[in-house]
C-alpha cells in the first residue's frame, strides 16, 4: 500500500519493524541453501568423473568454474545485506546506503549472467559428447559462440548504461549525461536466456528419435535431459518479478526476490546438469558399463583405423551398417549419461567426422602380418600401426 503520491508510506505492513529484516533473512537462508545443494553436487560430479570412472571432461571444469561463480554471488549476495541492507525499503536506506545498493547490484547482475552463461555452456559441451552428425556439432558450436557474443555484450552493456557511470546513482540531478532504458535492456537479457534454455531442451530431440530402441529406453533417457526445464521455471519466475521490479515503487524493497530467484535458478542448473553424471556413483552396474564402455571407444577407434585403410564406409544410409554403429554410439553415450569421453576436448571445435564402418571381424586383420625379433619389442601389425605383441590375437 502507498500514499496517494505513489510513493512508499510507513504505513505499508511490510514496513513493520523487524518485517524487512526476517525478508532478507529468508532471502539469505535460501541463497546459502541452494548454493551449498549446488557446490555439493558439483562436488560429487567431480569426484565421480576423476576417481571413479577417471575420465574428467572439459565441461566438468566448465562446471566447476559455474559452481565458484555461484560461491561469488553468494558471497556479494551476504555482503549487500549485511553492510548495505540490501533488500529494505528506500525509506530505510540514507543515500549513502542506496548508492552502495546500486553499485552491489551491478556486480551482483554480472555474476549472475556469467554464471548463467557458463552453465549453459557446460550443457552444450556435454551435447558435443553425443555428436556423430556435423549438423548436430555444428548447432551446438553455434549455440556456445551466440552465448559468448551475448555475455561480451552484457560486459560492455552494463559498466556503460550511463555516461558517466555515477549517473547512475545520482540523486540529486546534478550530474549531466545520458542512460539507456535499462529496464528494457535486463528484460530481453532474461527472455533471451529464456528461449536459449528451450533451444537447449530441444536440441537434443532429434538424436532420440534417430536411435532404435525401445520406447521406454527413449522416455527415460528423454526424461533424465530434460530436468533442465526446472530451471527454465526458476528462470520465468524470476522474469515475473524483474517486471514487477521495473514498475515498483520502491525498486530497492523489490529488488530482493529478484536477487532470491536468481540464486535459486542458477543452482537448479547446476543440479540439473550435474545429476546425470552421477549414476557411477550410485550404480555399480552403470560404472561397469562405463568403463566397458571406455575400453570399447580404444577397440573402436583401432577399427576404425583399420577399416579406413581397407575402403570401408563410403557409402551410408538409413540401413547401412554405418548408420546401424552411429546409432549404437549415439545410445552408447546417451545410456551412459556423458560418462564416457568419445572425442578429446581439441577436437570440439573442428569438423566432425562420420565415423567409417566398422568391417567384419575375420576381414579386421586381413591385412595385418606380424613378424617376430629376438628383441620380442612391438612389431608392424600394418603400416603405421604399432602394438605390444600381447595384443595380437591370432584369428
Amino acid at each position: 500500500m502507498a500514499d496517494m503520491a505513489g510513493s512508499p508510506s510507513r504505513n505499508d505492513p511490510k514496513y513493520a519493524p523487524g518485517a524487512e529484516q526476517m525478508r532478507q533473512d529468508i532471502g539469505v537462508g535460501i541463497s546459502i541453501a541452494m548454493t551449498l545443494l549446488g557446490v555439493l553436487c558439483v562436488g560429487l560430479r567431480v569426484y565421480t568423473r576423476a576417481y571413479i570412472v577417471r575420465n574428467m571432461g572439459i565441461e566438468d571444469w566448465t562446471m566447476i568454474g559455474a559452481a565458484v561463480l555461484t560461491i561469488v554471488f553468494l558471497l556479494e549476495v551476504i555482503a549487500g545485506s549485511k553492510h548495505y541492507m540490501m533488500g529494505f525499503g528506500g525509506l530505510s536506506l540514507t543515500p549513502e546506503l542506496m548508492k552502495s545498493n546500486i553499485k552491489m547490484i551491478l556486480a551482483i547482475i554480472v555474476t549472475y549472467k556469467t554464471t548463467v552463461t557458463v552453465i549453459k555452456i557446460s550443457i552444450v559441451m556435454m551435447y558435443l559428447r553425443l555428436a556423430v552428425d556435423r549438423t548436430f556439432a555444428r548447432l551446438c558450436k553455434g549455440t556456445i559462440y551466440l552465448l559468448l557474443l551475448w555475455q561480451f555484450i552484457l560486459f560492455i552493456v552494463v559498466p556503460a548504461q550511463c555516461r558517466p557511470l555515477n549517473k547512475l546513482w545520482d540523486f540529486t540531478g546534478r550530474i549531466q549525461g545520458k542512460c539507456i532504458n535499462a529496464n528494457a535492456f535486463y528484460l530481453t537479457t532474461s527472455i533471451f536466456h529464456i528461449l536459449v534454455d528451450l533451444w537447449i531442451l530441444v536440441l537434443p530431440v532429434k538424436l532420440f528419435r534417430s536411435i532404435k530402441r525401445p520406447t521406454r529406453e527413449k522416455l527415460v533417457l528423454l526424461l533424465v535431459f530434460s530436468l533442465g526445464a526446472f530451471s527454465t521455471i526458476a528462470s520465468i519466475v524470476r522474469l515475473q518479478f524483474l517486471r514487477a521490479f521495473t514498475v515498483s515503487d520502491d525498486p530497492f524493497y523489490a529488488s530482493l526476490p529478484i536477487n532470491t530467484w536468481s540464486m535459486v535458478e542458477v543452482n537448479v542448473g547446476i543440479l540439473c546438469a550435474s545429476l546425470s553424471t552421477l549414476r557411477p556413483l550410485f550404480s555399480k552396474a552403470q560404472r561397469y558399463r562405463t568403463w566397458e564402455a571406455l575400453g570399447e571407444r580404444v577397440r573402436s577407434r583401432s577399427a576404425s583405423a583399420t577399416s579406413a585403410r581397407k575402403g570401408f564406409g563410403n557409402k551410408s544410409g538409413s540401413g547401412s551398417p554405418q548408420a546401424t554403429k552411429e546409432q549404437d554410439i549415439v545410445f552408447e553415450r546417451l545410456i551412459t549419461l556423458t560418462a564416457v569421453t568419445v572425442r578429446d576436448p581439441k577436437e570440439w571445435f573442428e569438423e566432425v567426422e562420420r565415423p567409417p564402418a566398422v568391417p567384419p571381424k575375420d576381414e579386421r586383420f586381413e591385412t595385418a602380418s606380424f613378424k617376430s625379433g629376438k628383441s620380442g619389442h612391438s612389431e608392424m601389425l600394418s603400416p603405421g600401426l604399432t602394438v605390444p605383441p600381447l595384443v595380437v590375437r591370432k584369428i
